[in-house]
């Protein structure tokens, strides 16, 4: 984290060139003033997250978790990713949705545990249990009543 503050003079340039979107550079002292929101943010789990998780494993909601996004913006940092946009009465969207970059980030693997969802106190996604019946169905018992109803 100790090069993300020393860069941040050169962020909002970066972020502009890379994303081609010149907000950044045009609201300098705005785009400086919520890196220093996001770089907070992120020292709460969300790099030890994508080491611990994200990069080890797929970046894949497993079938334990349900549920589809609503665009609440809780899971971008609690709403204080430097890249989300609010586009409508408590609706929001991520301004690099579209970059190819953001595939290595955080975002695209949310959420994959109950964790991520308890941590941004996700309102849509929900962990369900997959277990097994509690009465399993055997072969043996259905060949047996089945051979008992032809003799």
């Amino acid at each position: 984290m100790f090069i993300a503050y020393v860069l941040l003079p050169v962020w909002p340039l970066v972020f502009s060139l890379v994303f081609a979107k010149s907000k950044f550079i045009l609201d300098y002292r705005l785009t400086i003033k919520a890196l220093l929101i996001y770089f907070a943010a992120l020292k709460e789990g969300p790099v030890e997250h994508y080491f611990s998780d994200v990069i080890s494993n797929e970046n894949v909601i497993p079938p334990t978790i349900k549920g589809s996004c609503i665009k609440c913006g809780n899971c971008c940092l609690d709403r204080r990713c430097i890249f989300l946009e609010k586009s409508g009465v408590d609706e929001y969207i991520c301004g690099i949705y579209t970059s190819p970059l953001r595939k290595f980030s955080n975002c695209n693997s949310f959420p994959l545990n109950a964790r991520d969802i308890e941590r941004y106190a996700c309102p849509s996604y929900t962990e369900v249990s997959l277990e097994q019946p509690t009465t399993p169905f055997l072969k043996t018992e259905y060949k047996t009543s089945w051979m008992r109803t032809i003799n």
